[in-house]
């Protein structure tokens, strides 16, 4: 069998510098793993040339079998590309749940990639700590759309002119009632904080954090955490949560009539330390009793990974360890997904690297992410919109962006739900919050506490 080379340049065309999913078999099992180096060797005859690590196995599948298929991924099989590369989904069969076909070499092919290359073994080359394989194009298929990119260890799409598809709604979780205010001071009364809460119910907010159940010795601010969720109205549509450190704190936020309870580990050793007094792994251990007990009470757990986009006190977190960590909490049946950047020290790029990461699990699963982020460094916002590109649609908010960790040295300040809220209407994207009502609130946060808050739009109304 024999291609034109219009065919075979059409399909080189789809790939630019992007994701490959190299198959082969083993016998009567299918292989396959992500490639991200290939290219074009000669039009006459075609051919084309993979490296593959020497200690990937489907190299030597290739050199036993004699074909190997390279399929080209789209923008919307980056799941794909992530299981296949061995994040999340079936790592045992990298192909459940695909449509799968058979090439004229017997290779598989994955039938609805963006383009895929059926080739025949045409020479084996040492290259070092790779080999590389060069292949003789028998068959070729080409479809229309966008080929998904690979470069400096990022997942990314070629965004169109009009640019990327985003969520039509977004929710936001306002946390300045527990992390807006617990590093505050000034003492406030039980009596404000239910002012604060019903101003914010009347803006729109239906997910609001109320408190802790800390030490109050520690934390005194929480200290009447259970008193203000006995004194709460029961408002239609909104959801009260609490967050818990330890099996102690889910039995007190039990027996006050929580029903929604927020946990989470730190990715660095040193602030899981100084924040709980227990190693990640001690820490993990304690979730999943803590997981255990709210599911046997019926109440409904976000938990996840603190300081995900690095330490002030341990530098960069590596993205394989929130990776795992987030494998974990999965694991253990969770609502949702939290993620933080507890001392604002993540970026843009380092955003969708870790979403890239993450998603594939969390879809897998059927989990929802929702994003804890600071704006210490002045990126918050910056981080939001490059989480909101990836298709992330719930943050965690707080009025005024007042926030603080009292465990983290200079980590200041959740991004405003004002500011937060403004950016996304502006880009056509729905909150269901009255920005006017909730700056009245912030108005009020900032008159109790005697000093003007670090958001931005929430001045603007009068």
């Amino acid at each position: 069998m024999s291609i034109s080379s219009s065919q075979f340049k059409a399909a080189l065309a789809q790939f630019a510098s992007g994701v490959t999913v190299v198959t082969t078999r083993n016998g009567e099992q299918p292989l396959g793993v992500t490639v991200s180096s290939f290219t074009s060797v000669s039009l006459q005859p075609p051919l084309i040339a993979i490296n593959l690590a020497n200690h990937l196995f489907t190299g030597t599948a290739i050199r036993e079998s004699g074909y190997f298929a390279v399929n080209i991924l789209s923008t919307q099989q980056k799941d794909v590309g992530m299981v296949f590369a061995g994040f999340g989904g079936n790592q045992d069969d990298r192909f459940a749940g695909l449509s799968v076909t058979t090439a004229t070499t017997n290779a598989p092919l994955l039938s609805t990639a963006l383009a895929w290359l059926d080739c025949r073994l045409w020479a084996v080359y040492d290259g070092g700590d790779h080999t590389i394989f060069v292949g003789e194009v028998l068959d070729a298929s080409v479809q229309t759309g966008e080929p998904v990119l690979y470069f400096a260890r990022d997942w990314q799409r070629i965004i169109p002119l009009a640019g990327p598809a985003l969520p039509a709604t977004a929710e936001m979780v306002e946390v300045g009632l527990r992390d807006g205010i617990q590093t505050m001071e000034k003492m406030v009364p039980t009596a404000v904080k239910l002012q604060w809460v019903d101003g914010l119910v009347q803006a729109g907010v239906k997910n609001i954090q109320m408190g802790s159940f800390v030490n109050p010795k520690i934390v005194p601010q929480m200290a009447d955490s259970a008193e203000l969720m006995a004194a709460l109205p029961r408002y239609d549509g909104v959801t009260f949560s609490a967050l818990v450190l330890n099996e102690k704190g889910v039995e007190r936020a039990r027996s006050a009539g929580v029903t929604a309870l927020d946990m989470g580990v730190a990715a660095s050793e040193t602030l899981n330390l100084r924040n709980v007094n227990a190693t990640i792994a001690e820490s993990m251990e304690r979730m999943r009793n803590m997981v255990g007990m709210a599911r046997q009470a019926g109440m409904s757990v976000r938990a996840g990974v603190q300081s995900a986009f690095g330490c002030v006190y341990e530098g960069e977190i590596p993205l394989e360890r929130v990776v795992q960590l987030c494998r974990e909490f999965l694991a253990m049946g969770i609502d949702e997904l939290s993620i933080a950047d507890s001392a604002g020290l993540g970026n843009p790029r380092q955003m969708r690297r870790t979403l890239q990461a993450i998603q594939p699990l969390a879809k897998a699963a059927g989990v929802p992410i929702v994003l804890h982020l600071h704006d210490t460094r002045g990126l918050g916002i910056a981080n939001a919109l490059a989480a909101i590109e990836e298709g992330v649609n719930r943050f965690d908010t707080a009025f005024g962006a007042l926030g603080g960790c009292p465990f983290i040295q200079g980590a200041k300040g959740n991004i405003a739900t004002e500011d937060t809220a403004h950016m996304l209407h502006e880009m056509g994207i729905s909150t269901g919050i009255d920005i006017a009502k909730l700056s009245a609130v912030t108005r009020q946060v900032a008159d109790f506490f005697g000093q003007e808050l670090p958001g931005k739009v929430w001045t603007l109304y009068k």
